[in-house]
């Protein structure tokens, strides 16, 4: 009995241009299934970011008097907010709507998490003792606080799942940040950090035992956007976990003081002394002279301890005058929407070495079957 080579070689052609479909179809779902979290989108910050290799601190330094500053977080008061959920109508028939128009970028995002404070997805997670705040009630009024644009990228439904196992969030800082020269007049950028109280997923396999809830704590960018007929909205808001393991054993730019020394003396030669740092609650201000001109570098320190770079400023004409020495390589060592794109571009190349990597796999298992 003779069997066709041609007729054997087509089916398994068709069978591995399949496999390679159904692998792509399954690496985009599931891309889109983590795509969102608490209504914005998530970044892994320290896989994506580069590594820069400098001396900091003598050999000297006692790391042991920084366990303090990043391993025991100190109580944090929560922002006041202008707004409780109670100034919106809570128990809507059908389909709720946040009647009002903002008048500033600030008011929508104090809007935002004033609802948030009181909304809870905790089904299928561990933590409370019953219904936690008004559960699910509050996310559709947030979620009308989102622009038209981002309502097509991600669905109310999309947008409470990604609330899972949060049980509570509080807004603890509102700073607005660095815009560049281009950007339009109605886009506002601001940073905000969150805390959420959280617990372990829940499961009768573990004959459902009690556990702990834990807070959590995440920075990021709020990006806001004024249109005529609605107000401001939110546009779009990129999230980053914070770690409270890898300061100060990694990097240097966790420390305010060192990004001044480092980049601003070191590399681009303008600082030659720092004059003072004054630090109010969580904000920091450095003072430097160099070359004849003063500075100040403004930052902000999260509750993991770490430095976030804001702004810098020279002083002319007894003014202080925001400037932005940052050259493109090194722009996203500065919180702004130059650093979110940065690392959506290195979530984006490692999707595409993924898809690249499986393809390869893919056409290694077709040749394979050629050769037969």
């Amino acid at each position: 009995m003779v069997i066709s080579l041609k007729r054997i070689i087509k089916p398994a052609i068709g069978i591995m241009i399949l496999l390679v479909l159904i692998t792509i179809l399954w690496i985009m779902l599931t891309n889109k299934t983590n795509k969102f979290v608490m209504g914005g989108y998530l970044y892994n910050t320290y896989k994506a970011e580069q590594e820069y290799s400098q001396h900091v601190f003598n050999p000297n330094h006692d790391f042991a008097q920084e366990s303090e500053r990043f391993q025991r977080p100190s109580k944090q008061p929560a922002l006041k907010l202008k707004y409780k959920l109670q100034d919106f109508e809570v128990m809507p028939p059908q389909h709720p709507s946040v009647n009002m128009i903002f008048h500033s970028p600030v008011d929508v995002i104090h809007a935002y998490y004033a609802i948030l404070k009181d909304a809870s997805n905790m089904i299928d997670f561990c933590g409370g003792c019953g219904t936690i705040g008004m559960a699910n009630i509050p996310y559709p009024y947030a979620y009308d606080l989102l622009t038209g644009e981002a309502k097509q990228e991600m669905s109310l439904d999309e947008y409470i799942t990604s609330f899972a196992g949060v049980g509570h969030t509080t807004l603890l800082k509102l700073i607005p940040v660095y815009a560049p020269p281009d950007t339009p007049e109605n886009i506002n950028y601001y940073m905000v950090e969150i805390e959420i109280v959280t617990g372990p997923k829940c499961s009768e396999a573990d004959g459902n035992r009690p556990q702990p809830s834990y807070f959590a704590y995440y920075y990021g960018l709020v990006t806001t956007e004024f249109k005529s007929s609605e107000g401001w909205k939110i546009k779009s808001i990129d999230y980053i976990p914070e770690d409270f393991l890898c300061a100060p054993f990694h990097h240097w730019y966790w420390e305010s003081t060192a990004v001044v020394e480092i980049i601003f003396g070191g590399w681009y030669g303008l600082v030659d002394e720092i004059e003072k740092v004054d630090r109010e609650g969580s904000n920091i201000t450095i003072y430097a002279k160099g070359k004849g001109n003063r500075y100040r570098f403004d930052a902000v320190r999260l509750t993991n301890g770490e430095d976030i770079f804001l702004r810098e400023y020279i002083r002319k004409n007894g003014r202080w005058q925001e400037v932005d020495y940052m050259v493109e390589e090194y722009k996203h060592l500065k919180f702004s929407i130059w650093r979110i794109r940065f690392l959506k571009k290195m979530r984006d190349e490692e999707k595409a070495v993924k898809s690249t990597v499986t393809l390869r796999a893919a056409s290694k298992v077709t040749v394979l079957c050629f050769n037969a």
